[in-house]
């Protein structure tokens, strides 16, 4: 195909080839989240003020928990004494009856030392102060016989043993010999006529006259034991 300068020109004049085409607008993007704040920065130490302690709610909360545990001591205080009472009422006949054959075995054992403790004073009446004679027989049961009686003989040899070896302990002017029993004639004064006596006064009952014999019989055997000088 010729192409004149004159058809150039025209095709010049009315382009037939298409104006380019702008590209499509895109669409607006999300706009981006917003950054978080940044955390508070502690104040440096020594430069804040601290938060001072609610005092009020303290005490509050330390008198509710006292109050608590009382009450929870309480309700174990009554089970306890409630766990008592069970116990008792389950005990048999038996254990019940050994408890008190116990408790009158321990009183009787301490009436039996009482009444060892007044013989020995009774029995002391030569010494200067018969209060203290029980100080020094030690062993108040071994003057208490298998059927329960007070062994006197066995006090009275024990305080001359003692008046012997503390002579200071006895009385200065000796003992009173008892009045002498016109119906009963002639006694020895020897330690057999004595001993003899005292058996007499003890099964008449005479224990004012026994307990007299018997202090005589002890200071003669102190006197009899002590060193002359």
């Amino acid at each position: 195909m010729h192409v004149t300068r004159k058809g150039v020109s025209a095709l010049s004049d009315n382009p037939t080839t298409p104006p380019a085409q702008e590209p499509p607008a895109q669409p607006p993007s999300a706009a981006p989240p917003a950054p978080e704040p940044p955390a508070p920065t502690p104040p440096a130490e020594g430069t804040g003020k601290a938060t001072e302690p609610d005092y009020r709610a303290l005490y509050e909360e330390t008198r509710t928990k006292l109050t608590r545990a009382e009450q929870t001591a309480r309700e174990h205080k009554a089970k306890a004494s409630k766990l008592d009472e069970i116990e008792a009422a389950t005990k048999t006949d038996a254990e019940k009856a050994a408890e008190r054959a116990t408790a009158a075995e321990a009183q009787l054992a301490q009436l039996r030392r009482t009444a060892v403790d007044a013989e020995i004073r009774a029995a002391a009446s030569g010494w200067a102060d018969p209060t203290d004679a029980p100080r020094y027989l030690d062993d108040r049961d071994r003057y208490i016989g298998e059927d329960g009686r007070v062994d006197t003989a066995a006090i009275t040899a024990d305080l001359a043993a003692v008046l012997a070896q503390r002579p200071h302990l006895a009385r200065v002017d000796g003992p009173r010999r008892p009045a002498p029993d016109p119906s009963q004639g002639q006694r020895s004064s020897g330690p057999s006529g004595i001993a003899e006596q005292i058996r007499e006064a003890e099964a008449r009952g005479d224990w004012a006259t026994a307990i007299s014999l018997k202090n005589q019989r002890l200071a003669e055997q102190a006197r009899a034991a002590a060193p002359r000088i």
